[in-house]
């Protein structure tokens, strides 16, 4: 199964977010973060209703972006 990830940065912790299901997790390197959202996802994924599971295995993001706006 593929999940779109996003990664921030929060002060010293990287977030690695789903924006589809909201499961996130956190960890002090990229590696880590991702690491542990994998766990993550795979508890939420067991505990999941079927509709929700449905959703998640659709919900592929294309691409996320940092862009800068003047206002």
């Amino acid at each position: 199964m593929k999940v779109g990830v996003t990664i921030h940065k929060e002060g010293e912790w990287y977030v690695a977010i789903d924006p589809v299901t909201g499961v996130a997790s956190q960890g002090k390197s990229i590696d880590e973060a991702l690491k542990n959202f994998q766990e993550a996802f795979e508890l939420w994924f067991e505990n999941a209703e079927e509709w929700e599971k449905e959703r998640a295995m659709k919900g592929e993001p294309v691409a996320t972006m940092v862009i800068e706006i003047k206002i």
